[in-house]
C-alpha cells in the first residue's frame, strides 16, 4: 500500500534520478517537469510515480527514454527569422564596430540542443564578416547538458525535415548533400564547424564562460524556477564583456533582473549587461551559494 502523497512521490523520483543517473531536475519548473513526465508514463501505461520508479530501477534504460522526454531538444534553424534578422542587421554590426580590427570575437550558444542554432549563429558571423574574416576571428562555444544532444550538433549533419525552412541560396553556400543508410543527408560546411567548440555544461551547476560578447540562450529558462533563474542570470551577466548581449527565447524575459540588463528589444528578446553584480548577486555564481530549495 503506497503512503506517500503524489507530491512526495514525485520528489522522491527526483531524487533517484539525481542520486542514481546523476541528473539533478530538482531545479526545473514542477508543473512543466510532472507534465513531461506524465506523457512518459502514459506511454508505459504506468499510473503513479511510486510504480514509476519500480519500472525505472528495473529497467536501466528507461532513464535514457526518461531524460530524452524531459529534456526536449527542440531547436531549428533561424527559428523566430525575424529577431535573427534583426541580429543580423543591428546587434551583430554593434558587436563588431565595438572591437579593433582584427579583434577576437567570442560568442556562446548555451544550450544549443542538436545544433540548428549555433550554426545559425555561424552563418550569420560569415555573412556580415565573409568566410576568411570569419576563421580569423570568431570562436563560438557550443554547450548543453544533454551528451546525445552535443553529440548531434557536433556532427552537424540534418534531414530534409530540418532543414525545410532554409533558403536555397544558405542550403547550397552551407551545406552539403551526403546520403547515410540510403537516407539523403545535409552536412554543414566543416569551415564553419571548425571555429566552433562543444562541450558538455549545465546552466545550472557549472561556472559560466568568460569574456563573451554575444550569449544567445533560447528557451531554456522557461523550464527553470525563479532563484535558478536569477543565478543563471547573474552568470551570464558575469560571462558577458562590457558591451555585450543577451539572446534570449520569444517566451522569455528578464522582469526581475532589470539592474544589471537593460532592454534592446522586448520584441526580439535581446538585452545588454549593464552595471555591476551586488555581493549577493556575485555569490550566486557559485552553485554552493544558492540556498537549498526547500520541498
Amino acid at each position: 500500500m503506497n503512503l506517500l502523497e503524489p507530491k512526495q512521490e514525485f520528489e522522491a523520483l527526483l531524487n533517484y534520478l539525481k542520486g542514481h543517473l546523476n541528473c539533478d531536475l530538482t531545479l526545473y519548473k514542477r508543473p512543466s517537469l510532472e507534465r513531461r513526465f506524465q506523457h512518459r508514463m502514459q506511454e508505459l501505461e504506468i499510473s503513479n510515480y511510486t510504480d514509476y520508479l519500480e519500472y525505472l530501477t528495473n529497467h536501466p534504460q528507461e532513464g535514457v527514454h526518461l531524460l530524452n522526454t524531459v529534456l526536449i531538444n527542440f531547436s531549428g534553424f533561424f527559428r523566430d527569422r525575424d529577431s535573427w534578422n534583426y541580429l543580423a542587421s543591428v546587434i551583430i554590426p554593434q558587436i563588431i564596430a565595438f572591437k579593433q580590427p582584427g579583434e577576437q570575437i567570442k560568442v556562446w550558444s548555451a544550450g544549443c540542443a542538436s545544433g540548428q542554432e549555433v550554426y545559425t549563429l555561424a552563418i550569420l558571423f560569415v555573412e556580415i564578416l565573409g568566410i576568411e574574416q570569419y576563421i580569423e576571428r570568431v570562436q563560438i562555444f557550443a554547450t548543453d547538458r544533454d551528451k546525445d544532444a552535443l553529440l548531434e550538433a557536433q556532427r552537424g549533419s540534418y534531414n530534409e525535415l530540418a532543414i525545410a525552412d532554409l533558403d536555397g541560396r544558405i542550403l547550397s553556400k552551407y551545406f552539403e548533400k551526403k546520403f547515410d543508410n540510403l537516407e539523403q543527408r545535409y552536412v554543414i560546411d566543416s569551415k564553419l564547424r571548425r571555429k566552433i567548440i562543444f562541450g558538455r555544461h549545465d546552466l545550472t551547476l557549472n561556472a559560466p564562460m568568460s569574456k563573451i560578447d554575444l550569449l544567445v540562450c533560447r528557451n531554456v529558462l522557461i523550464y527553470l524556477d525563479c532563484e535558478t533563474i536569477a543565478a543563471v542570470l547573474v552568470r551570464f551577466h558575469f560571462a558577458l564583456n562590457h558591451n555585450a548581449f543577451l539572446f534570449l527565447g520569444s517566451a522569455e524575459s528578464l522582469t526581475k533582473s532589470e539592474n544589471i540588463f537593460r532592454t534592446i528589444s522586448i520584441k526580439h528578446r535581446i538585452f545588454a549587461k549593464v552595471g555591476n553584480l551586488t555581493l549577493e548577486q556575485y555569490l550566486l555564481i557559485k552553485p554552493t551559494a544558492r540556498r537549498k530549495k526547500k520541498v
